[in-house]
């Protein structure tokens, strides 16, 4: 009895993992595209982009070690969004979605930071994220995607995918 109730009380202080189950890249009519990819069979439950201004200071200047939160992005949520894995314009979500959106952003601009993330619905001991800048996405070659901090082809994201799940 004393194990089991030392086992939940370590579990109530575990947060969920954040892992690398979205990609970002360029589709055929030049737009940000998103896919979104929750592990085996589970849905997404709410989904969000926030928009940061990361300017560099000056040569010399103090590094900020904050990026300033600017006033654009979108949220989503309410029963699941999608039954799984699903792909769509990065300032466009889903018709079905009910997203709430704040602020005027619908291009890539330099110096700012796109972070992207989902939860399956109810508990879930994960999340997904992708962090990117513009200057990420107009790095990338012909047919990659931007996922888990670096350039790399959809077949390994469906990789990288299987191995974080």
């Amino acid at each position: 009895m004393a194990l089991a109730l030392a086992g939940a009380g370590m579990l109530a202080g575990c947060s969920a993992a954040d892992l690398s189950l979205i990609s970002v890249g360029i589709g055929a009519d030049g737009t940000p595209q998103v896919t979104m990819a929750p592990c085996g069979k589970d849905a997404i439950g709410t989904a969000s982009l926030h928009i940061r201004d990361s300017t560099t200071p000056a040569p010399g200047a103090p590094q900020p070690t904050v990026t300033t939160p600017l006033t654009d992005g979108w949220m989503a949520g309410g029963s699941p969004l999608a039954p799984g894995r699903v792909t769509f314009p990065l300032f466009s979500p889903p018709a079905t979605w009910a997203v709430r959106e704040w602020g005027a952003e619908r291009s890539l601009k330099p110096g700012h930071r796109y972070s992207l993330s989902f939860h399956a619905p109810g508990f879930a001991d994960y999340s997904g994220h992708v962090s990117f800048t513009a200057e990420d996405l107009a790095g990338l070659g012909p047919g990659e995607v931007w996922a888990g901090g670096r350039a790399m082809s959809p077949k390994k994201f469906r990789k990288l995918v299987a191995d974080e799940c």
